[in-house]
């Protein structure tokens, strides 16, 4: 047997072998239609350009562009329903799940009544549900806090007589008034309050006894106002009316109350 008879065979192997490499058993076809579930016999259609690896060209070539070789949407070649249970996420949690966001009730309710302040609540029939019992509409929440009134220190106490000293606080009070259907109007009260640092029926009156005594007047006169009134107006009529508590609670006090 001459040389070329032996080199022959051998030729024929390593083509084999070669084409055994690159050879892509199945059709490959857009991911999509795989996804349609064209079956086993592949997509339903016509036919579109198919790129594999035996392509002409350098081993890892890219694969040629444009839409008219489909390089535009993803392949699916010879895909098992086991690699495709991999790829899907295992847990439902995974998944994005739709969380519409529903409206807000327009009925407030007395549990929406929170924070500092003074809040005043009514409610309409529409809302009835959600209205405080008969015989507590309108329904008015307070909650000051001695932190709001800090007092300071503006004429020392010499000691001599029976009183002495002066002190005051400057304040901004906060107000809401809550309507429903779902309606809220909110403003704020400044003012001022002094009283002095020593009486002589009340004792010493440090700036942490002040704020406590300047919180209960606020709080007793937000629970009695008009909140029907105009901002202006419900502001002026708030400082009248702390003076007034102050003089009827503690006559010999001496506390002011001013814008």
């Amino acid at each position: 047997m001459n040389t070329k008879g032996i080199l022959l065979p051998i030729v024929a192997v390593l083509i084999c072998v070669l084409a055994a490499c690159n050879w892509t058993v199945g059709d490959c076809y857009p991911r999509e239609e795989w996804e349609r579930g064209a079956g086993a016999g592949g997509p339903v259609g016509p036919p579109v350009p198919v790129i594999t690896s035996v392509a002409s060209g350098d081993f890892g070539d890219a694969p040629p562009s444009g839409s008219q070789y489909g390089s535009e949407r993803k392949l699916q070649c010879n895909k098992t329903d086991d690699e495709d249970e991999e790829e899907s996420p295992s847990d439902s949690s995974e998944r994005p799940a739709d969380s519409p966001e529903s409206p807000p009730d327009p009925c407030l309710g007395v549990g929406d009544i929170a924070g500092d302040g003074a809040t005043f609540f009514s409610c309409s029939e529409a809302c009835s549900s959600k209205c405080p019992p008969p015989g507590m509409a309108p329904w008015v929440y307070v909650d000051f806090k001695p932190s709001e009134f800090k007092f300071v220190t503006i004429v020392e106490d010499d000691g001599e007589g029976k009183g002495g000293g002066w002190q005051e606080a400057r304040a901004k009070l906060n107000f809401k008034r809550l309507t429903t259907p779902r309606k809220i109007e909110s403003w704020s009260c400044p003012l001022t309050i002094q009283m002095p640092l020593r009486t002589e029926l009340m004792g010493r009156i440090d700036p942490s006894r002040a704020a406590s005594l300047s919180e209960e007047i606020a709080e007793d006169v937000a629970n009695r106002m008009d909140y029907y009134l105009p901002q202006a107006a419900f502001c002026d009529r708030l400082i009248d009316e702390m003076l007034a508590t102050f003089k009827s609670k503690y006559p010999r006090l001496g506390a002011r109350v001013t814008k």
